[in-house]
C-alpha cells in the first residue's frame, strides 16, 4: 500500500502453502466431492483441479488416485452429486 492507504500493487498470497499440502488439499476434497464416482469421472476431475492448479502430475499418480477415490465409499455429500 501507498502511504495514502491505496493499493498499487498486488497483494502476495498470505497463506503460502508447499506444493505438497495445495497437492494434499485438492486430493482431500475430490475424496469429499467424488468417493464412489466412476473412475473416469474421478480422472476427468482430478486432470481438471490439477491443472487449474497449475500442478504437474503424473498420468499414473491421478490414475492411481482416481482409482482409490472411486473406490471409497460415497458420503453424504458425494452420494447426492453422483
Amino acid at each position: 500500500m501507498n502511504g495514502d492507504g491505496t493499493q498499487s500493487e498486488p497483494i502476495q498470497d498470505q497463506h503460502s502453502q508447499s506444493d505438497e499440502d495445495k497437492v494434499a488439499g485438492i486430493l482431500a476434497q475430490e475424496e469429499a466431492d467424488l468417493a464412489g464416482h466412476s473412475e473416469p469421472q474421478v480422472l476427468d476431475a482430478l486432470r481438471e483441479r490439477f491443472a487449474d492448479a497449475g500442478h504437474t502430475v503424473s498420468e499414473e499418480a491421478l490414475q492411481d488416485h482416481a482409482r482409490r477415490i472411486a473406490g471409497l465409499d460415497p458420503n453424504d455429500f458425494s452420494s447426492k452429486t453422483r
